[in-house]
């Protein structure tokens, strides 16, 4: 998909576009930098309109990765109108209890299953239909006691691992807790009761999942629309209000092509996206540089260098279709990015990370799988466990001997060069005969294709001794 297609919050999260986020993101670089002076000191900073109270649970989170205790305290010089911090009318619960501009969780922990389940989702590439359906799927395991628990995780969620930032993270989990609260029992009503609640990220998921919901649910899409246009009109125009922007992109994912409100609200996004709407920006948001997110710019990142092995294609059709400038008439890459992954450790651990799993996910191979471990550990030079490796493998051929094991041919990679067995068999006993060039071409293979095909049979392989045995019996033959 070329870059100027993709939709805000349905092909990838734009992140907070909070003074506060941005103030925290600095804050956060600066204290990694010098852990063991910030440990114990404090960080203040001061903002003109109360703005959302999730930049503290991001604060917490990175804390907790360097290690320090290093609090945050944000003053507000004033309160816009509507008041952001009280509910804009009846509601079930809320998510923030305000003690005058100061904010508390109002929910305790939630439920380590509860918890687990929504970040298994959100530790996804983000790609809110998908989401959606693994939330649909999630959300047959939870009744309605459980939506407390799911709301309760949007305010105190695991961990974020790796590949994610904190800041990032925080809205991704309550995206995914959303979701999942949206196909659960009441699940409208609870959405409802966050999107008019206090003003924070927890709107702005409320509204992306309301906005699924309803182009999932009919009934639900005629209380839909008139909630999402009437929270237009309690956006203030002074101070930042975050769910402008969410609000917007769902509003035009509902409109039909030849309603006439579009026109107004596509007028009204791009107001937001230039900078131009009192009371909201999706101006420098953080999650997007250069007109693209972390994952977005892996992904090109990742098949530019596929390019650069060899494996065909060409430098400047991928960065126009991605939309990175070309640097020198020969080179393609993103300056902003790079500084900011320069620029920050954090940051560029997570995009190392993602770009790892989009490696792995481009080989056909799940990220989080046994089999993206065992490729892991090899690339990190971390050996295996010989004899359980060897028990594994007799427990197989007894398994095949016995006329178990299940197809002897299988498709492991569908739809790729070499999906079945006994086409890697076939460019192996090939390749045995030393026509190196004719095994590759027989397949469709270049230098850095073949390459790829290795990684991943080997990374298959390695995790399925039943697909070894299977191996050992064909390459016998």
């Amino acid at each position: 998909m070329s870059a100027p297609a993709r939709e805000a919050y349905v092909d990838y999260h734009p992140g907070p576009a909070d003074a506060t986020a941005h103030f925290a993101e600095e804050a956060m670089r600066r204290a990694a930098g010098s852990p063991e002076a910030a440990d114990g000191d404090r960080v203040s900073t001061s903002v003109s309109h109360i703005e959302s109270p999730s930049v503290q649970i991001a604060w917490r989170l990175r804390m907790q990765e360097i290690g320090i205790t290093l609090p945050l305290t944000t003053f507000f010089e004033a309160v816009q109108q509507p008041d952001p911090r009280t509910p804009k009318g009846q509601v079930d619960l809320v998510a923030w209890q305000y003690e005058g501009t100061q904010a508390r969780p109002a929910l305790g922990s939630p439920d380590p299953r509860a918890a687990q389940a929504v970040a298994a989702i959100a530790a996804q590439r983000y790609h809110l239909p998908t989401w959606a359906d693994l939330a649909q799927s999630t959300a047959a395991s939870f009744g309605s006691p459980w939506a407390q628990h799911l709301v309760a995780t949007m305010l105190d969620p695991p961990p974020a691992p790796d590949h994610v930032h904190p800041l990032d993270w925080v809205p991704r989990v309550q995206v995914a807790a959303a979701l999942v609260i949206a196909f659960g029992q009441e699940g409208y009503r609870t959405l409802y009761s966050l999107a008019i609640g206090p003003v924070d990220w927890v709107v702005d998921a409320a509204i992306v999942a309301i906005g699924e919901l309803a182009l999932r649910s009919p009934a639900v899409r005629p209380n839909a629309e008139p909630l999402l246009e009437w929270l237009r009109s309690q956006i203030p125009r002074e101070g930042f209000t975050s769910y402008g922007y969410p609000l917007a992109c769902t509003l035009l994912r509902l409109l039909a092509p030849h309603d006439p409100r579009r026109a107004e609200v596509m007028a009204w996004r791009d107001r937001i996206l230039r900078g131009e709407e009192p009371g909201t920006t999706a101006s420098g948001a953080i999650g997007v540089i250069d007109g693209l997110n972390m994952e977005t710019y892996a992904e090109f990142c990742v098949r530019l260098e596929q390019i650069q092995m060899g494996g065909g294609g060409s430098v400047s059709q991928l960065a126009a279709e991605y939309g990175v400038p070309m640097i020198g008439g020969i080179h393609a890459y993103s300056t902003g990015w790079n500084e900011a992954i320069n620029r920050d450790p954090r940051l560029g651990l997570a995009f190392a990370q993602t770009k790892a799993r989009i490696n792995l996910q481009m080989r056909g191979i799940d990220p989080d799988s046994d089999e993206a471990r065992l490729s892991h550990n090899l690339m990190q030079g971390k050996g295996l466990d010989q004899e359980e490796e060897m028990r594994k493998a007799q427990a197989a051929h007894q398994q095949l001997a016995a006329g178990g094991g299940g197809d002897l041919d299988p498709v492991v990679f569908p739809g790729q060069a070499v999906a079945k067995l006994s086409d890697y068999v076939g460019l192996m006993k090939r390749m045995q005969t030393g026509d190196f060039n004719g095994a590759l071409a027989a397949y469709g293979l270049n230098m850095g294709s073949y390459s790829q095909v290795m990684q991943a049979w080997g990374t298959k392989l390695g995790v399925d001794p039943t697909l070894n045995a299977k191996l050992g019996q064909m390459m016998a033959r």
